[in-house]
């Protein structure tokens, strides 16, 4: 499986990228790129890029990257790649940043968030969190800030009330068709002990309900690895978002640094980054079609529907584990 813009990229490109990602991984040649930095090259950039991995490329910046890697797609796809190579060890690596923020603003892609990435390298975690979370409910939740804090956090602290609306929905899904979306959905609610969103013990369904579906949909366990694949695949389902979505969960599984707001319902974690495994579900994600697509899709009106039929009408792909 590759990625499908960046296999079409021709041999000048493909050079291109695979001497940023060795300029990534060594810092511009004043650091020893790891034996793990090393294997998932060797494996994953013939995976995503269709080509093998080169022998021996500059460890410098190419010039001209952007005007190699033409399609804002292409240069998405590269930056989440460049981020998977800065998060493979778990620490962060001030230097590699640096070079990732300065390729994030040549390529145009998220380069606020890879801001906030170096605020976190200076000691900074409040102030890159409250930033992280400021673009969030813009972005993903079109909310303002004060809405969003609201609207995220105060039912977190029992504040704002009960949302009875989705609180009946979610208590009916108890008698959900067998084998359908909503008797999945159930089941991932019960077997995880996790109370509905919504509820007076859950988490705010506007900022939850669809990251919860997503796992469903994927298949995706709720320990720090399948929440690090789960967060894979919904960078593949949004692409313009990619970094937003999955810095804050890469930092705190596999850095070891809290979010300051959700630390009290999440583990701070280090090394728990299945590298070969988030590429695979990004992957899926970006492969999926449909309204899924949209952040705020109304699943409900899939709700019955067989899980089965909802992943083939998505185009959700088989995982590794699934194929024979």
């Amino acid at each position: 499986m590759t990625f499908h813009d960046l296999a079409s990229l021709p041999p000048p490109a493909v050079a291109a990228v695979a001497q940023t990602c060795e300029a990534l991984i060594t810092a511009e040649g004043t650091e020893r790129a790891t034996p793990r930095e090393r294997q998932l090259l060797a494996t994953l950039f013939p995976a995503l890029l269709g080509q093998p991995w080169p022998a021996q490329p500059a460890a410098t910046m190419p010039v001209g990257l952007s005007g190699l890697v033409l399609t804002h797609r292409q240069r998405q796809e590269v930056m989440q790649l460049l981020t998977l190579l800065a998060f493979l060890e778990p620490r962060l690596d001030a230097a590699k940043v640096k070079l990732l923020q300065r390729i994030a603003a040549e390529l145009q892609v998220e380069p606020g968030v890879v801001a906030d990435l170096e605020e976190v390298c200076c000691g900074h975690v409040l102030k890159a969190f409250a930033d992280m979370y400021r673009r969030t409910f813009r972005s993903l939740n079109n909310d303002g800030v004060a809405q969003g804090y609201a609207r995220f956090i105060l039912p977190m602290l029992g504040v704002g009330g009960i949302d009875r609306k989705h609180e009946r929905r979610y208590a009916a899904l108890g008698a959900a068709t067998a084998g359908s979306l909503g008797a999945g959905l159930h089941a991932y609610y019960q077997h995880n002990g996790f109370p509905f969103p919504g509820s007076r013990t859950g988490l705010p369904y506007a900022y939850v309900a669809i990251h919860d579906v997503h796992h469903v949909i994927g298949g995706y366990a709720t320990d720090p690895e399948g929440e690090l694949q789960v967060l894979g695949f919904t960078m593949g389902l949004f692409p313009d978002h990619a970094l937003l979505i999955s810095l804050p969960a890469l930092l705190q599984f596999q850095m070891g640094i809290a979010d300051p707001l959700a630390g009290s319902v999440a583990p701070k974690l280090k090394d728990q980054l299945d590298a070969p495994a988030f590429a695979q579900a990004l992957q899926r994600g970006a492969a999926t079609t449909g309204p899924i697509r949209d952040f705020h899709w109304d699943f409900w009106s899939w709700i019955d529907r067989p899980l089965a039929d909802v992943r083939r009408d998505l185009n959700v792909l088989k995982a590794n584990s699934e194929r024979e």
